[in-house]
């Protein structure tokens, strides 16, 4: 009986390792899969903004890690950074550089990405998504926004996001004041959120890209009617 015991213990523990080495050859595919740059992936600029003194925002240096992992080009900026930003978008615009532009900013940061917005409104420049982690004073959404998500909490900070009045894209004010578990420093940290934020990201950009290639096919000439002889 003692035998058997042992016999059956080391089978399960075999059994332990074999699934958890499985398990970890599974996580570095998927892993490895993940960092491979997509076709989609490339046309996608994201621009992160950080908050006050760059300080309480490294949620954004996080989630920035993570899209440039996918294969985005991400890149993460200091709240005052904002003008450099929409100078480079617009600069790549005008040279015929028609990527797919995703602002993101928290708290003074997410301000600031409404400053992007309007400028660049000037110059006729879409901005294909806008995400918004408790701004503290956003502006109404200009008409050059196609989406913008705004993840905010009634905690003294963050506010509710109002469309302008040529705004007709898609406005997503979503209030998670009943979290308990969030603050305002804490907001853009959850990786739960993050998880949001890319799979909008990924969404949109399918969608887009969708259109795209359906606006760029020509369009199929509809045959004469053949008129019969008198």
């Amino acid at each position: 009986m003692t035998s058997l015991r042992r016999l059956l213990g080391v089978v399960a523990l075999c059994g332990a390792m074999c699934f958890a080495a499985a398990n970890q050859m599974v996580g570095a595919a998927l892993a490895q899969a993940a960092a491979q740059p997509t076709a989609t992936a490339k046309q996608v600029q994201v621009d992160l903004l950080r908050g006050l003194a760059d300080i309480f925002s490294r949620g954004m240096d996080t989630l920035a890690d993570k899209l440039n992992r996918q294969g985005y080009s991400a890149r993460v900026y200091s709240t005052n950074g904002w003008q450099a930003v929409a100078q480079r978008i617009a600069d790549k615009y005008t040279r015929g550089h028609k990527d797919i532009i995703v602002i993101i900013g928290h708290s003074l940061g997410a301000n600031a990405a409404f400053d992007i917005a309007n400028q660049l409104d000037r110059q006729n420049i879409p901005i294909e998504l806008i995400v918004t982690f408790d701004a503290t004073r956003p502006q109404p959404v200009p008409k050059n926004v196609l989406h913008l998500v705004n993840l905010y909490q009634q905690n003294g900070f963050g506010e509710k996001v109002s469309a302008g009045p040529d705004f007709k894209g898609e406005l997503s004010n979503v209030d998670l004041t009943a979290d308990k578990t969030l603050s305002h420093t804490t907001i853009e940290k959850s990786p739960r959120l993050h998880g949001v934020v890319m799979q909008k990201i990924a969404d949109i950009v399918n969608k887009d890209l969708a259109k795209r290639v359906k606006a760029s096919k020509p369009k199929k000439k509809k045959p004469k009617p053949v008129q019969n002889p008198a």
